[in-house]
C-alpha cells in the first residue's frame, strides 16, 4: 500500500520530529478514519440485529456504542494536536472537515438508533457527536479565515516605517 501522498501522524511518544518511519509507528488519517467508520458501522449492525427487548441486548450493545464513543474523542484529540502543529491553515481546515465528516457519520446512525437503544447509551453518544461536529465545524471555519488572511496583503498604511534607527537617540 503506497502512504506516499496521505496525511501521516507519527506516534513515538509525542516527538514529531523523528521522520523516519522505521523507528515511528506511522498512522494515516486516511486508515484511522477507516477504523472509526468501521466501529459505527458496526454498532450499527448489531443495533439493527439485536432485540432491545431481550435480556442482555442492552449491554452488549452498550459496548459497541463506548466504542464509539472513544473513537469520536480520541479522533478529536488527534485531529486537534496534528491541526496546531500543521503550518498551512487550509491542511488544519481539511483536517477539521475529516472530523466533521465521520461525526456527521456517526450522527446518521445513531438517529434511528437512539430511539430503539434509548437507555443504552445512544443518546448520550448522539450529543457528543453533534457537540464534536459543532466544535469541528467551527475550527474548520476559523482554520479557512486564516487561509484567506494570510493570502492578503496587508493593508497599505497598517504599517509605517520609521527611518532608520540605527542612529538614533532611542536606546
Amino acid at each position: 500500500m503506497d502512504l506516499s501522498n496521505e496525511k501521516v501522524v507519527y506516534l513515538t511518544g509525542w516527538d514529531t520530529t523523528n521522520e523516519n518511519e522505521n523507528d515511528a509507528m506511522a498512522i494515516t488519517l486516511e486508515l484511522l478514519d477507516s477504523v472509526n467508520r468501521c466501529q459505527i458501522t458496526e454498532m450499527e449492525r448489531v443495533g439493527n440485529k439485536l432485540d432491545p427487548q431481550a435480556y442482555g441486548s442492552c449491554q452488549l450493545f452498550a459496548d459497541h456504542v463506548r466504542n464509539v464513543q472513544a473513537a469520536v474523542i480520541h479522533t478529536y484529540q488527534i485531529i486537534a494536536f496534528a491541526s496546531v502543529h500543521e503550518p498551512n491553515p487550509e491542511t488544519a481546515a481539511g483536517l477539521w472537515k475529516k472530523m466533521s465528516k465521520f461525526c456527521e457519520f456517526a450522527l446518521i446512525s445513531l438517529q434511528t438508533l437512539k430511539e430503539k437503544y434509548p437507555h443504552c447509551g445512544t443518546p448520550d453518544l448522539y450529543d457528543l457527536a453533534l457537540d464534536y461536529k459543532g466544535e469541528s465545524d467551527k475550527r474548520y471555519y476559523q482554520n479557512l479565515q486564516d487561509a484567506e488572511c494570510a493570502r492578503r496583503p496587508p493593508p497599505k498604511g497598517l504599517f509605517f516605517i520609521v527611518g532608520n534607527l540605527s542612529g538614533s537617540s532611542i536606546r
